[in-house]
């Protein structure tokens, strides 16, 4: 089920504030019946919508994975600069919009989609979907770091971040310091209570299978090469956290959004489907994952 302004905005070229005036004048029926709410629920595929007498058909979901470049919205439309849908070409001229943003200078995955409830369960607050990130910082990130990121931490927000993890990397990708081998029982013991099991090393996997070696090569004297893994969305969070510390982050690219990963064949700029597999792993994720309570 979607909302009825959202179905025909996204199968059509009207805006939603287009569409609500449509709905608003009475040329809106579905199955037979005036419509008078935009946030009424349709279910697209069988319910008939008209629009002056026409019918809108539910063209379809699509799902495109792009690898976001830097210098470019994350916003469907925007007067002045360049946005993420204006990299996108022929056969993909539904509207589609990318679910959560990230910011103009930062790089990496972007699901750009018309599923409206997908989305809605990735980016969800309630929902805890881990995002991976690669971070170049400015300054020597250190042990004391990792366990500052793992307890949380102020960034000037009502409350304080919730536990994620980061991790050093070396210039070959592989974590220089590891919690479960060299911290005493009491370190290893908030990781287990604060993270799901495994995420460390899925870290590890995403961080040899989607950084390439122009990503490593970004790294500068006196740098520190980072992963990052959250399942919060604050703004420019990444950014604050490594402030936080006495860091400053000067490239970050976003490898992963739950199951599903960068391709490291993508160039900036590139975009390509999902497969079936991506697309059918996303959405089991999305079914299971925790949803906070109230």
């Amino acid at each position: 089920m979607m909302r009825l302004d959202r179905f025909l905005s996204g199968e059509s070229e009207m805006t939603r504030s287009e569409v609500k005036k449509k709905i608003k004048s009475g040329l809106v029926e579905v199955n037979g019946i005036t419509a008078v709410r935009p946030e009424q629920k349709i279910n697209p595929s069988s319910d008939e919508v008209m629009i002056g007498g026409k019918q809108v058909k539910a063209a379809g979901m699509v799902y495109l994975m792009l690898n976001k470049p830097q210098g470019v919205l994350s916003v469907t439309e925007d007067r002045r600069a360049r946005t993420v849908l204006d990299l996108i070409a022929q056969p993909y001229t539904r509207k589609l919009f990318p679910a959560g943003r990230l910011d103009k200078d930062t790089e990496g995955l972007l699901l750009l989609t018309n599923d409206g409830m997908l989305v809605h369960k990735l980016i969800s607050p309630s929902r805890h979907v881990w995002k991976i990130y690669f971070a170049v910082v400015e300054g020597e990130m250190t042990k004391a770091h990792e366990d500052a990121f793992l307890g949380g931490m102020e960034i000037g927000e009502k409350h304080p971040t919730l536990p994620a993890v980061m991790r050093r990397l070396s210039i070959d990708g592989d974590f220089l310091w590891r919690m479960e081998r060299e911290s005493g029982e009491g370190a290893e013991q908030r990781e287990t209570e604060a993270l799901p099991s495994g995420l460390p090393l899925r870290m590890r996997q995403i961080c040899s299978e989607s950084l390439t070696l122009g990503d490593y090569s970004r790294c500068g004297e006196g740098q520190s090469l980072c992963a990052v893994a959250l399942r919060e969305g604050k703004f420019h969070q990444v950014k604050r956290m490594f402030e936080a510390v006495g860091g400053k982050v000067v490239f970050l690219k976003r490898l992963a959004m739950g199951s599903l990963m960068l391709d490291r064949e993508l160039a900036p700029g590139a975009y390509r489907p999902l497969t079936a597999r991506e697309l059918r792993e996303l959405e089991e994720e999305t079914r299971t994952v925790r949803v906070e309570e109230p």
